[in-house]
């Protein structure tokens, strides 16, 4: 099939709205995290060196490489990176290799390399999902779709809830929705999916008491305004004197010292004080845009596989932003989960990047 010059135009759109949020994400990231480096380890740009070195180089690299994969004949392998991604996880919870840090073991040890497998399973359950849907799909077999989800994200969940990571485990539930949805589901299977996974949610939240203090904090922030409830109100303070037009570029107050996981969890904060609501308004718009051209990508594919591969990374990358945003801005409890192409770290940055090189390799004809 002969590539439209639409597709060709919406590809090219994504990489660039990319390229400019990974542009926004290195040069917070600098001003930043400059007082804090400078301060521990003596050298104002040790954290922009580290995304360089564990984040963009990798991410780069690896995504490049996914961009240029035969798809269809990859597409063999993708249960075998399922598997391992599983392995990986399993290994996360045991001494020896998994790391333990505030209360969760994330981290992943093998010899001097450290990273989140969480990020990259992002990535392997979206392509082994697709290379189910599609193939079930095709011979109307909805009952066994319906299963196989059911399956995938109880064995994924078990993992998730033992390190615990419950956001990452919300990312994956959501983007599988959705891809669930655009695989041609019958409604009745759609909304009892919805109404397990609302339950589920609901009940972690309750019957886990740091979970529950979490979402109280939220609710009521003013009764522990110097513990749990501290960061929620340091980022609403560094939001509110953004004001309209921010206190400038590398002029954040709230950086030195005063905000927790400012250059991670809280980026968006920072971005806030600095350039305003403008700036604000802008970056969100970029990342509507950026799922906007996403979704129509996806639609505008015939092949189901590769339809399914973009829908997945576009609601992954659209739902991370989203919950972010919401929680740097009260409306939701905090979740640790780091803005797409922007938040400092390595593994979610190098998984963002590999999803992007997927996602447009699977719009070339």
């Amino acid at each position: 099939m002969k590539e439209t010059s639409d597709d060709k135009n919406l590809r090219w759109s994504i990489a660039v709205i990319s390229l400019i949020l990974l542009a926004i994400g290195l040069f917070f990231l600098t001003t930043t995290s400059a007082p804090s480096a400078l301060s521990r380890f003596g050298d104002s740009f040790y954290y922009l060196k580290r995304q360089l070195m564990h984040g963009i180089l990798p991410g780069i690299i690896l995504g490049l490489v996914a961009y240029k994969l035969p798809l269809d004949r990859f597409r063999k392998l993708v249960p075998y990176l399922f598997g391992a991604n599983l392995v990986l996880l399993i290994l996360l919870l045991l001494p020896y290799f998994g790391t333990a840090l505030g209360g969760s073991r994330r981290w992943l040890q093998i010899g001097s390399i450290s990273f989140q497998p969480s990020e990259f399973l992002k990535i392997a359950f979206i392509l082994y999902f697709a290379h189910l849907a599609s193939l079930l799909a095709r011979k109307k077999q909805y009952r066994k779709i319906f299963l196989i989800f059911l399956g995938l994200t109880a064995v994924i969940g078990a993992l998730f809830i033992l390190q615990p990571d419950l956001s990452t485990f919300g990312v994956i539930i959501i983007t599988g929705l959705a891809m669930y949805i655009l695989a041609g589901m019958p409604l009745g299977n759609i909304f009892l999916l919805f109404s397990l996974a609302g339950v589920s949610g609901w009940l972690l939240i309750r019957f886990s008491a740091y979970r529950f203090s979490r979402l109280l904090t939220f609710l009521n922030p003013e009764e522990s305004p110097l513990a749990a409830g501290y960061q929620i109100k340091q980022m609403l303070y560094a939001i509110g004197s953004g004001g309209l037009a921010g206190l400038g570029l590398g002029l954040s107050r709230q950086k030195f010292g005063f905000l927790p996981h400012s250059i991670s969890d809280s980026i968006f904060a920072i971005i806030a004080e600095e350039t305003g609501f403008i700036g604000s308004v802008l970056l969100v718009v970029l990342f509507v845009v950026l799922a906007w051209l996403g979704v129509r990508l996806a639609l505008s594919q015939k092949d189901h596989f590769r339809q399914l591969i973009i829908m997945g990374v576009t609601v992954w990358i659209a739902v991370q932003a989203f919950i972010h945003i919401s929680a740097n801005v009260g409306l939701i409890p905090l979740t640790g989960m780091p803005l797409p192409f922007i938040s400092y770290g390595g593994s979610a940055l190098t998984a963002q990047l590999i999803g992007l090189g997927f996602l447009l390799n699977a719009s070339k004809k």
